[in-house]
C-alpha cells in the first residue's frame, strides 16, 4: 500500500487527505445532530469506503505483493487487450493472456491485468516472451516485471 501511495504523486495525496478529513467531519457532524441515525450513515459511509479502496486499488496491492515474494518465470504473450479503463488518463488497464512457463513446471494459461503506460502497449505484442512473477501459493496470480 505505501508504494501505491507513493506513486499517487502530491497533488493526489493531499486531496485525498482533504477529502477524508472533510468525510469524518460532516459525518461527525451528522452523529452529532442524530446520534441514532448518524451511527448508522457513518457506518454505511465508512463500509462504502471500504469496499472502493478494495474495489480500485486491489489488483494495484496483489501486484506490488507479488513483487516483493512471487517466483520468477517466463511467459509468452497470448493476446494484449485494453480493459476500457484508464488512470490518470495515461495509464491504460491492459489485459493479458499468458503462456507461463514456471522454472521445473508445465506451462499453462492464465489472464491477468495491469497498468502501463500508453506508450507501453504497442510494445507489448502476441508471441513476444516476458519475464512475470507467479504467487507461490496460487498460480493463477501473476505480475508482469
Amino acid at each position: 500500500m505505501r508504494e501505491l501511495w507513493q506513486r499517487l504523486g502530491r497533488l493526489n495525496q493531499v486531496s485525498l487527505i482533504i477529502v477524508a478529513v472533510a468525510l469524518v467531519a460532516a459525518l461527525g457532524a451528522v452523529v452529532v445532530v442524530t446520534p441514532v441515525a448518524g451511527s448508522i450513515i457513518f457506518v454505511g459511509m465508512l463500509a462504502l469506503t471500504a469496499f472502493c479502496f478494495w474495489f480500485f486499488f486491489h489488483d494495484e496491492v496483489r501486484t506490488n505483493r507479488l513483487r516483493r515474494s512471487g517466483r520468477p518465470a517466463e511467459a509468452t504473450i497470448l493476446e494484449v487487450r485494453e480493459t476500457g479503463i484508464t488512470v490518470q488518463g495515461n495509464y491504460p488497464l491492459a489485459k493479458l493472456r499468458l503462456r507461463v512457463e514456471p522454472l521445473g513446471g508445465e506451462p499453462y494459461e492464465v489472464t491477468t491485468k495491469c497498468l502501463m503506460s500508453r506508450f507501453e502497449i504497442p510494445a507489448y505484442r502476441p508471441g513476444d516472451r516476458i519475464s512475470v512473477l507467479v504467487d507461490p501459493g496460487d498460480r493463477e496470480k501473476v505480475a508482469v516485471r
